[in-house]
């Protein structure tokens, strides 16, 4: 099969010919193979070869030597700064986070090359569904919103995470609680009420983490793409070029060293939750846990995430919403209307209304209110 890269092209980063028609083939999502969109050949695109993970003291070493440079170009959006790789005889593409066709080409490096990549397990069409489907249970978004986001392109991006593996060795401080009880009078009645004697309680622990996914993309939120987690790591193939024929791919904008601390904030996290659980076999409760840890093998390695993405724009505001493409799980912001939560409002307090005219009591009222009140709080 030749491969080749053509100028002007506006969103594949590559382009590879049909050996049938000549044509230019797509990676198809339903057969997980290359396609051609006319004559319907197809090319197989997995490789036998082992996914490599790198040493983290060797980053600068590994993006020095990286063969990447040699395969891809950079470019840069005019409009939002997102950089995006392409073929190296491209000449323009779209962004892959705006989708801006005002890209220019970028000095920067393209920096390490992909190991792995998660090829797309969620269609166009489906990714579509999956978005009407979340969007019609935004209840309280405007009414005309839905006649909005349909006319916005929808992107499909591989977002740039690392992976990181790490024995980690911490030694921990927390403070143990253990419940007695002590007689008390009240109100001429003598009670027994519980009460807590904290310790301080030290020891050990250590764990094995393998695949910490961190985003790499500076560009895409953290919390909306936590929201469309896990992705399962299991199902990376080796990365190939023909797995982004008719996608976009973006450049990393966190380095590796910068990733790693986040992937420590997230072992960590993990790792207090079993101090707590060891901590609580002897102790009724657990607080102010304090961990020092140690981190050896540290492993890296860069791989490609598929995503579905766009936004759309109300009241002069922009709202973005992403699709994990292997999974289909939605999260985005929507707009709220405030006119539907005066109605609703209004309801709450003609209920209270009712309630105090058929009862009388204002002191149940006032809870009902409370508890409207609340409820309003947890839906705005």
């Amino acid at each position: 099969m030749k491969e080749e890269t053509t100028k002007g092209q506006q969103e594949t980063s590559q382009v590879f010919l049909c050996p049938g028609c000549g044509a230019n083939m797509e990676f198809d999502v339903s057969v997980q193979r290359l396609k051609c969109p006319y004559c319907g050949m197809e090319t197989d695109v997995r490789s036998e070869e082992t996914i490599k993970e790198y040493d983290f003291d060797d980053v600068a070493k590994l993006e020095e030597q990286s063969e990447w440079n040699d395969e891809v170009n950079v470019v840069r959006c005019d409009g939002c700064g997102a950089e995006t790789v392409i073929g190296k005889d491209e000449t323009a593409a779209r962004c892959s986070y705006c989708g801006s066709s005002h890209v220019l080409e970028s000095k920067q490096s393209a920096g390490i090359k992909p190991e792995a990549i998660l090829p797309f397990k969620v269609d166009k069409h489906k990714a579509k569904e999956l978005f009407q489907k979340w969007m019609s249970r935004r209840w309280l978004a405007p009414g005309q919103l839905k006649y909005l986001y349909q006319s916005e392109k929808l992107i499909s991006v591989y977002i740039p995470y690392w992976t990181y593996d790490s024995n980690v060795f911490a030694t921990y401080s927390a403070q143990g609680g253990k419940h007695y009880y002590q007689t008390v009078v009240r109100d001429g009645k003598r009670v027994r009420v519980r009460k807590t004697r904290w310790y301080t309680v030290r020891g050990r622990i250590s764990k094995f983490f393998d695949d910490v996914l961190v985003n790499a993309s500076k560009n895409y939120d953290d919390n909306l793409m936590n929201k469309i987690e896990p992705f399962d790591t299991k199902e990376l193939e080796a990365y190939k070029p023909q797995y982004i024929s008719g996608h976009t791919a973006e450049r990393y904008s966190r380095g590796v060293a910068e990733g790693f601390d986040i992937a420590k904030e997230k072992m960590e996290k993990i790792l207090k939750e079993d101090v707590k659980k060891q901590v609580l076999r002897h102790y009724n409760e657990v607080r102010n846990i304090m961990l020092k840890a140690r981190y050896t093998d540290v492993k890296y390695k860069h791989v490609l995430l598929p995503v579905w993405t766009s936004q759309y724009e109300f009241n002069n505001k922009k709202y973005r919403y992403i699709i994990n493409g292997q999974t289909g799980k939605v999260s985005g912001k929507s707009p709220i209307s405030w006119a539907k939560i005066g109605i609703i409002a209004g309801v709450a307090v003609a209920v209270v209304l009712v309630f105090v005219f058929l009862t009388g009591e204002a002191s149940a009222s006032s809870q009902t209110a409370m508890a409207c009140h609340q409820w309003m709080g947890s839906i705005v």
